[in-house]
């Protein structure tokens, strides 16, 4: 609840930065919601062949800008159209630009003044008393250059827009538009392009020739370029505008769709024959002036023409291959399972068992961890097998954990660990032969063993602090490591010699089918998502989802490995049998079953409950369940420890558990300044396994 309030608070206070802080992210381009876009245009090009005209046209565009600033506090205060200049055999295709005007909604017109420069501080834009201001153009020619503040443009400077329509009308020269070459001529408009071309909604166009320019049918051909569709059609007429011959074509916003390979609307106009320099007499010379282009340029277009078929063509074939690729994953995942099932031996349980209710054995808590989580799951913290390992050691009496000072209260800082049998290793013959059958204590299991030598090595006496016992742990490096090296090993251990594990690496072939797995969901999420973005910037688009299938087989493939893996394990018939109950005993204690049945369960029975829980990361479960359904609790000296069920006891576990891994990482990095004192045939281990551990028991 806390962690969830702390969220709501933080998503209420970015929202409210960012509604109140927007114009950050305008300045920044990071606002989606600000933005200026043409959607419309109607573009009229008035071809112009006479002496000095340099094969040019003439443009009057209308443009319709949508204006959508994200904020009041920052105003859009200049608008543009792109005029990118660019060199076609040699000469210099460039723009000059004769008017701009504003029609206002009634139709007025309102001409805009030519700005003597670029404006760029913010007072230009409202400034007027240095002539500058609303109201203004000012034509920034090419060749782009940033630093130069060339931008290839008109800009048009208003007064200020919010969210509203405007419309501009701007009229400009396209110089070397028309080229001549020997055999042909041709008109080559490019009317639009750039990225804003996927915000048009609609977009007419005129292109007027002079009748006296104008070829005669049969010696020219007008082609369209642009758009999914490649061309898009247009119209010719003698009448629509007198004493020319118009090419038009009115686009709407079905027409108007776009990839990143087709970003542009242009036009051609071919002449040749009789009629090949029909519109080209005073056209600049070119690098090809005198050469004859024509065959060439008809094989471009006819290159041009068939590019749509020839990559559905190979869009099919990647199609097939993808589906065959898709298919044969299928069956290798088939072949797979079977290869793994001939290679090695795959015991099932002798019998299916939901809830276990009974504890199976007394089994090592560290281990049986593992062994519930070696299948379907995986561990959660590996600090929880540090905290049943104190537990357990609590349980079976060999320590208790105390406060320092009755009066403050159960925080790691003022607990103790109490030895409550001390080991002398020299009577332990005597104490196998003369201890009562009754009064021996449980055995302890390995890790378990391993744990209590490590208490016992660094407490003063019979008790040290557990602030003071981490504290030594984390500065005796070597055995430290040894310690975390033998618990790390236990599990492999424990496995093989007591008969659980078919081998030491009971997990090869679980682990080898895992990393086939990661590797396949891997490769389909880059063919679904990085190489279809890849394609869909060229002419193969999404190769009518081919290579969807292909990932979505890869990831089918992945989670189906994933599956497989889970029954990898090389367990023995006795260990699948285990497996079984371990595993029913986890479901039983995770599940609700545990709080509603009505069956009396004994107090060690609770006590075993909870040191597995806790090694199974799942204790809040029994801890819930202890205090509705155990109402002697207070009888048992483990369960009645409110300190055993805290999350300070967790949390102190979780510290030891770093203490130990920096400590064992220290030591195998070789970056420590010296031993850390505890060396040497100190009490409970040294750093290796002990004789034996038949303790004698002092009876307090």
């Amino acid at each position: 609840m806390r962690k969830n309030t702390i969220i709501f608070i933080l998503i209420i206070f970015a929202i409210s930065f960012i509604s109140e802080n927007s114009y950050l992210f305008e300045e920044m381009n990071l606002n989606p919601f600000d933005y200026a876009r043409i959607t419309d245009v109607d573009y009229k090009a008035i071809l112009v062949d006479e002496p000095g005209s340099n094969g040019k046209v003439v443009v009057t565009e209308r443009l319709t800008f949508d204006i959508h600033a994200a904020s009041q506090n920052n105003l859009f205060w200049e608008l543009w159209r792109d005029l990118p200049e660019s060199y076609i055999d040699g000469v210099k295709v460039d723009y000059q630009v004769n008017s701009v005007k504003q029609i206002l909604d009634d139709g007025t017109e309102v001409i805009y003044d030519e700005s003597p420069k670029l404006y760029w501080n913010d007072s230009d834009y409202i400034n007027t008393a240095r002539g500058y201001g609303p109201g203004k153009w000012y034509h920034s020619e090419g060749p782009y250059n940033e630093s130069a503040r060339n931008y290839e443009c008109v800009f048009f400077y208003v007064d200020g827009l919010y969210r509203e329509k405007v419309t501009f009308e701007i009229e400009y020269e396209m110089n070397n538009a028309a080229l001549r070459y020997g055999d042909c001529s041709e008109l080559y408009l490019s009317l639009y392009s750039e990225e804003t071309i996927k915000h048009l909604e609609s977009y007419k166009a005129q292109i007027l020739i002079p009748n006296e320019d104008m070829p005669s049918t049969g010696n020219y051909d007008a082609y369209t370029y642009g758009t999914n569709s490649n061309r898009f059609p247009f119209t010719e007429s003698d009448t629509k505008n007198f004493g020319y011959h118009t090419f038009s074509f009115n686009l709407d916003e079905e027409d108007l769709r776009f990839r990143p390979y087709n970003e542009y609307i242009e036009f051609s106009l071919i002449s040749y024959g009789a009629d090949k320099h029909k519109f080209t007499d005073y056209a600049t010379r070119n690098y090809y002036y005198n050469d004859d282009v024509l065959d060439e340029l008809r094989q471009e277009q006819a290159e041009f023409d068939a590019v749509p078929e020839d990559y559905k063509k190979t869009k099919i074939i990647i199609l097939l291959i993808c589906s065959a690729g898709a298919i044969l994953i299928i069956i290798y995942d088939i072949k797979k399972d079977k290869k793994m099932r001939k290679e090695h031996i795959f015991y099932e349980p002798t019998m299916q068992i939901k809830y276990f209710r009974d504890i199976p054995s007394n089994l090592d808590p560290v281990f049986a961890s593992n062994l519930v989580f070696c299948k379907n799951k995986e561990r959660k913290n590996d600090s929880d097998g540090y905290s049943s390992i104190m537990l357990s050691l609590v349980r079976k009496g060999y320590i208790e954990l105390t406060r320092i000072d009755e009066q403050k209260d159960w925080t790691s800082n003022n607990v103790k660990i109490i030895v409550k049998h001390q080991p002398t290793p020299i009577m332990n013959d005597l104490l196998e032969s003369q201890t009562i059958e009754s009064e021996k204590p449980e055995t302890l299991t390995p890790t378990e063993e391993l744990y209590f030598n490590l208490i016992i090595r660094h407490s003063h006496g019979n008790e040290i602090s557990v602030k003071d016992f981490q504290a030594k742990v984390s500065i005796d490096y070597e055995n430290t490591n040894t310690f975390v090296k033998n618990i790390e090993n236990s599990v492999v251990n424990i496995g093989v010699s007591q008969g659980y594990f078919q081998k030491a690496d009971y997990e090869q072939p679980k682990r080898q089918t895992k990393s086939l797995s990661t590797a396949h969901g891997i490769l389909g999420f880059i063919l679904i998502t990085l190489v279809n973005l890849i394609l869909y910037q060229t002419h193969l688009d999404l190769a009518f989802g081919a290579f969807f299938i292909l990932g979505i087989a890869f990831i089918f493939s992945s989670l189906y490995l994933r599956r497989l893996s889970k029954k990898y394990v090389l367990l023995t018939q006795f260990g699948e049998d285990e497996y079984a109950k371990w595993k029913g005993l986890y479901d039983f204690l995770n599940s609700e079953t545990l709080m509603k049945e009505r069956t009396v369960i004994e107090l060690p029975i609770w006590e075993q409950y909870l040191v597995y829980a806790t090694a199974f990361g799942i204790s809040e479960k029994v801890i819930t369940a202890l205090k509705i359904r155990c109402p002697d609790m207070e009888m048992s000296p483990m369960l009645s420890n409110p300190y055993y069920r805290s999350r300070s006891f967790h949390y102190s576990c979780r510290s030891f558990r770093s203490v130990t891994r920096t400590a064992s990482h220290i030591a195998r990095s070789g970056g420590y300044g010296g031993h850390g004192g505890y060396g040497g045939g100190g009490r409970g281990g040294g750093g290796g396994r002990r004789r034996s551990l038949k303790l004698i028991y002092k009876k307090e």
